[in-house]
């Protein structure tokens, strides 16, 4: 069936053509990489939060999220070019130029003609897609190294030269920067913070990285276990760490767990044993404490509001006031230092300045703990957003390649069956490239316009939802439908070709 003279043909005529396209996707792709800010981007989206962009930049907040207009414009307009220009110029030009009757004149069968052309065409569409999104896993790993382990981050690299380790090596061993104190110093400078605030991070992370792995191990155990049992469905074998902060105990029954868990702190099993027990022995008294809070709040509220105008009572800091509460710390700060906003916004470090904590007291009514304690917790919550938008889900980027390609396979499709069903370049070109290109700008006004339901009907790209990729929801059926049209069509252009009457 396959030809190698003719693939070997088809090679020679459009291996320019596919280096191009290839090269500038390649390059825009890891372009867009290499240049994500995730704290510029996290702390716009932040910005944003609760306006009506808040929606638009909330993918900000995630590599994989800053790359999806590459994935919905960029990189299908690219393939569109590609996929059209060679269809024609593997099928109708030939047959237009009567270069077809010469090839058709040798003892090569004519449906071996149009299946290696067909061949030809979704192999070098397959390969272009794997080299795209090979160059983009090398960029993220090049750059922030978060495809085979933890993102090295700016404290990191700084400790990291301080201590003399490698960074790959002191990123997964973070408990090393806790245990010298130059090291947090420089750390914690690097993540515009202090020290005190730097610790809370580090304990935060070192903690989340620990229920991760725990996680895993124990979730794998459980695989083992009920993975025949037809009562147990993924979601319920499946641990997540959420799962396993809410019930640390899980972690104790598990050996294999306990060693993960202790890897992380840098401790032994027995001591990171004790720290599980320690949480759990915490978990109980904050919610027995909890219980008595809201017991005496009720009591509180029972008082005349005469005797609560009297007394000089200290405000509550709470989730709803939290935000607010903030800001006006801030305000008072950049007041006190003579400084603007922004310059606090920018290093939160200046929250705890003697100064500014005497006059943000006074303001607000908080005491200098709880302002500390708002200054921690704002820089570990910003910290925290950066390391969440330097985080690579290698399983949805590998969806994000494939649904692409699907998408771009079912557009040469198109083009591929235009070729063979027409004779003259014009109405090939007319046809299969301008259905492919009406389903891309039909995407774009789809974007741009709030009032465009019903659009997503008139185009194919819209199965690539990579919003749906992104957030986890369902996609797969969008996968099959693609898969699906471009096979019935490759059949059909092959079928055509074969039995049509040409102009030879």
């Amino acid at each position: 069936m396959i030809s190698k003279p003719i693939f070997k043909q088809s090679l020679q005529s459009n291996w320019k053509l596919w280096l191009i396209i290839t090269i500038v996707a390649s390059t825009i792709l890891s372009g867009f990489i290499i240049s994500y800010d995730a704290a510029g981007h996290a702390s716009i989206a932040e910005a944003a939060e609760g306006t009506a962009f808040s929606n638009i930049l909330s993918s900000l907040t995630s590599l994989l999220g800053s790359l999806e207009n590459f994935y919905k414009l960029i990189a299908v307009i690219l393939g569109i070019v590609y996929v059209v220009f060679t269809a024609n110029n593997l099928v109708v030009n030939e047959v237009d130029s009567g270069s077809m009757a010469y090839t058709l004149s040798t003892p090569i069968k004519r449906s071996s003609v149009i299946f290696t052309k067909s061949l030809y065409l979704i192999l070098s569409v397959v390969l272009m897609y794997i080299v795209i999104s090979i160059a983009g896993l090398a960029a993220s790993q090049f750059t922030f190294n978060n495809v085979t382990g933890y993102a090295i981050t700016d404290d990191v690299s700084a400790a990291a030269e301080t201590l003399n380790h490698e960074e790959d090596y002191l990123s997964e061993r973070l408990y090393l920067i806790q245990e010298d104190e130059n090291a947090m110093r420089v750390a914690a400078i690097a993540r515009d913070m202090d020290t005190e605030a730097y610790e809370i991070y580090l304990e935060d992370v070192i903690r989340e990285r620990s229920y991760e792995e725990t996680a895993e191990i124990i979730t794998d155990e459980r695989w083992d276990i009920y993975e025949d049992d037809e009562d147990m469905g993924d979601e319920d074998i499946e641990i997540t760490a959420e799962e396993l902060m809410e019930d640390p105990e899980m972690i104790l029954n598990s050996n294999d767990a306990l060693a993960a868990g202790a890897r992380i702190y840098g401790v032994s099993i027995n001591d990171y044993r004790e720290i599980i027990t320690d949480e759990i022995e915490n978990m109980d008294t904050e919610e027995t404490t909890k219980e008595n809070e809201e017991a005496q709040e009720t009591e509180e509220n029972s008082e005349s509001d005469a005797v609560e105008e009297s007394t000089t009572l200290q405000r509550q800091l709470t989730e709803d006031n939290a935000e607010l509460l903030l800001q006006t710390v801030i305000v008072s700060s950049a007041t006190a230092l003579n400084i603007s906003s922004d310059q606090i916004s920018d290093n939160l470090t200046l929250l705890k300045d003697p100064e500014a904590l005497a006059l943000s007291t006074q303001t607000t009514g908080l005491n200098e703990e709880q302002i500390r304690s708002m200054a921690n917790h704002a820089m570990v919550s910003s910290a925290r957003s950066v390391d969440k938008a330097l985080e690579f889900d290698s399983e949805k980027y590998l969806w994000l390649s494939l649904g692409l390609l699907l998408l771009i396979l079912a557009m040469s499709s198109i083009s591929f069956f235009a070729s063979t069903l027409f004779n003259r370049t014009g109405m090939a070109l007319a046809i299969g490239g301008g259905v492919p290109f009406a389903f891309f700008l039909v995407t774009m006004i789809q974007q741009l316009m709030d009032s465009a339901d019903g659009l997503e009907y008139l185009t194919i790209t819209t199965l690539f939802d990579t919003d749906a990729i992104l957030s986890g929801g369902e996609f797969g059926w969008g996968f099959v439908v693609l898969g699906s049209i471009a096979v019935v069509l490759y059949t059909a252009s092959n079928i055509l070709f074969t039995k049509k009457d040409l102009p030879l």
